[in-house]
């Protein structure tokens, strides 16, 4: 059922008939129903599909982060569909069925604000995660109280760990690691966001670690 705006020539909700209403970042759009396909999809329309559901799965956990990181490149998009576009181009390798994620083309944020100088880490044992960057809070834009925002991802569980308790000028910041994550390969990135999240940096790839 539609719902009614201003009147019949005015903006509507809705499906009514052969044409479906509707607004988007407050523009409003009527455009006709589409028509079922029988045409047997290509393989390459095939192979989309299954790229997409690869990327849309492995974003979903982080979706609270993205929605930041790409808030400032996201244009006409929302950001998360931004940030899918970004990985479907960049980010996906192999052949079908095979697919898989190019977890150093990864990127959850992408800014103007300074991002980590000289990042490091190191596995802990305990299942800890070190990690260590080189203070630049006076870099342009910059900002001591800046957040460190730290993800970690098992391929294995397909599970993430997130971390944003450190400052840029602390310079350092332990992440705890669930049990399961001790003996995976685990891939880490690091960037910075504001404090009030209006700024990000693009986020850097750090590489893998073995939890121990």
């Amino acid at each position: 059922m539609a719902t009614y705006k201003k009147g019949i020539l005015g903006v509507f909700s809705g499906k009514v008939g052969t044409v479906v209403g509707s607004s988007w970042k407050g523009i409003s759009y009527i455009k006709s129903l589409p028509k079922a396909s029988t045409k047997k999809p290509s393989q390459l329309q095939l192979d989309q599909r299954l790229k997409f559901t690869l990327i849309a799965n492995f974003l979903k956990p982080i979706k609270a982060i993205t929605s930041i990181g790409y808030g400032m490149v996201a244009g006409n998009l929302t950001t998360h569909n931004a940030a899918v576009s970004y990985h479907l181009a960049k980010a996906v390798v192999g052949n079908t069925p095979n697919f898989e994620i190019d977890y150093p083309k990864v990127i959850f944020s992408r800014g103007e604000l300074p991002s980590p100088a000289v990042p490091t880490l190191a596995a802990a044992a305990g299942a800890e995660l070190h990690f260590s960057w080189t203070d630049n809070s006076t870099a342009n834009l910059a900002q001591a109280t800046d957040r460190a925002v730290l993800l970690v991802y098992c391929p294995t569980t397909k599970e993430f760990v997130f971390d944003n308790t450190a400052t840029r000028s602390l310079a350092a910041a332990t992440v705890a690691l669930p049990p399961n994550f001790v003996g995976e390969t685990l891939h880490a990135w690091m960037a910075f966001f504001a404090a009030d999240e209006k700024q990000v940096s693009t986020s850097v790839y750090l590489g893998t670690v073995t939890a121990i």
